[in-house]
């Protein structure tokens, strides 16, 4: 399938990706600002929190099927084994997850591992059990969702994203409604609005289902896995990969914890966490864009003026919400840190004013990821983020025990420095590829 690229075609690709990745943050708000209507919604959003954050960590070794469903679904020989490495994976991760929510091992975890007092780890425990098949749901969608991208059908997955964030935000009006348990709506709202999700993105590929997956005049580069089993190792670096920036992320808390002012910190820093993801995810997907339209030189040239545009277009939004009174108002009135809250506010914004350059980070990060991994270079994508890992875990600490910086700035500036060395592994990693693009022709 080879078409003469143009930027109207690049953005055609692009744009609903790029809004597909913002829908996701609103889940967040819409569930905060239910559960707050509900009985003890102290104790609800902590059991949300951390029933949440281990089903996501269940779920990260999945992440990455949509970039494998990307490069591997357009061939003839890959396309079948994957569907089957899909499936195989998804009843894995489900049996792992029934064997954590249904078995002791649930309170080896959330209260021995996650110490978390009795009664978060006592509310957690049906919202965790309701979200049994969380991973198992966002590795079919991811599969399917790539198969749209690949047939340039993106506005398909922005679709399913409106389908997915109504359907949570109808659960959770219902649940507020009949004044159920706050963190077992929770639970249960986000397994049913990915099973939607996923519902809706395996109905939108029924016509590439019926027409073909595969694009039989494609043929399967020579680094491409071929069998279930190849596939598994070829994938596990990606896995990997997900898994690292899942586990990093949080411990990041534990850095802030021993800052100045831990508890304002702690506070602060998911509230400016959140404003930045929020426009760095707007980019992220210039790694599907550059997997789906990367053909030869002159795409090559234009997806990386377009990845540097993106890039600083975000930055551009960030220094609005840094510099101006658009992200104090953000915060005030859309996430409701008024009153005796302001302080909260007041923390987060210098950290927004560090994080200005994050989305550019995020976009060249995913770019250089994107030439790896067309390559079949997994192995560098993972080594990558564990060299940034590594380097953003000594930075917070550092951070927190020497130079003593407030919690939600050191949370921001330790990132970017392990997303600084990661950017240099990943120059250095795909020198050899950028230079292959250049000479194609």
């Amino acid at each position: 399938m080879t078409h003469k690229l143009t930027y109207g075609a690049i953005l055609r690709l692009f744009l609903p990706l790029s809004l597909s990745d913002v829908i996701m943050v609103i889940a967040g708000p819409i569930l905060t600002i239910g559960l707050t209507k509900l009985a003890n919604p102290e104790t609800s959003l902590a059991a949300y929190s951390v029933a949440q954050n281990v089903a996501i960590f269940l779920e990260s070794p999945i992440i990455m099927l949509l970039h494998a469903s990307n490069l591997l679904s357009r061939h003839p020989e890959t396309w079948r084994p994957l569907r089957h490495f899909m499936l195989w994976a998804n009843a894995v991760l489900t049996v792992l997850y029934a064997l954590l929510a249904f078995t002791p091992a649930y309170d080896w975890i959330f209260r021995g591992a996650l110490g978390q007092p009795d009664a978060i780890a006592d509310a957690a425990r049906p919202a965790f059990q309701a979200m049994l098949l969380w991973p198992a749901a966002i590795g079919w969608r991811r599969y399917y969702q790539g198969l749209l991208i690949i047939h340039r059908r993106s506005s398909l997955v922005a679709y399913a994203g409106f389908a997915r964030i109504g359907s949570l935000a109808l659960v959770t009006l219902l649940g507020v409604l009949g004044r159920a348990h706050g963190a077992t709506v929770a639970g249960v709202a986000l397994v049913v609005s990915v099973i939607v999700e996923a519902a809706a993105v395996t109905w939108l590929a029924r016509p590439i289902l019926k027409s073909g997956v595969a694009d039989p005049g494609a043929r399967a580069p020579e680094w491409a896995p071929r069998t279930i089993g190849q596939i598994a190792l070829w994938y596990w670096p990606l896995a990997m990969t997900q898994i690292l920036v899942t586990v990093v992320r949080p411990l990041i808390n534990g850095g802030i914890a021993r800052s100045v002012d831990p508890e304002l910190g702690l506070a602060a820093w998911p509230v400016a966490w959140s404003t930045i993801l929020m426009v760095a995810n707007a980019v992220r997907m210039v790694q599907q864009v550059a997997l789906t339209l990367l053909q030869d030189r002159q795409s090559y040239l234009m997806l990386r003026r377009f990845t540097l545009a993106a890039g600083l277009i975000a930055c551009g939004v960030m220094a609005l919400l840094a510099g101006t009174p658009l992200g104090l108002g953000y915060m005030e009135w859309v996430l409701g840190l008024k009153g005796g809250l302001s302080s909260v506010a007041a923390a987060a914004i210098p950290a927004l004013s560090l994080g200005v350059l994050f989305p550019l980070y995020t976009a060249l990060q995913n770019w250089l990821q994107a030439l790896l991994m067309k390559d079949g270079r997994t192995l560098m994508v993972n080594a990558g983020a564990i060299v940034g890992g590594a380097v953003t875990m000594v930075a917070v600490y550092a951070g927190a025990l020497i130079w003593r910086l407030p919690g939600a700035q050191l949370g921001i500036a330790s990132l970017l420095c392990g997303g600084a060395v990661e950017l240099v592994w990943l120059t250095l990693a795909s020198r050899p590829q950028r230079r292959a693009w250049l000479a194609a022709r």
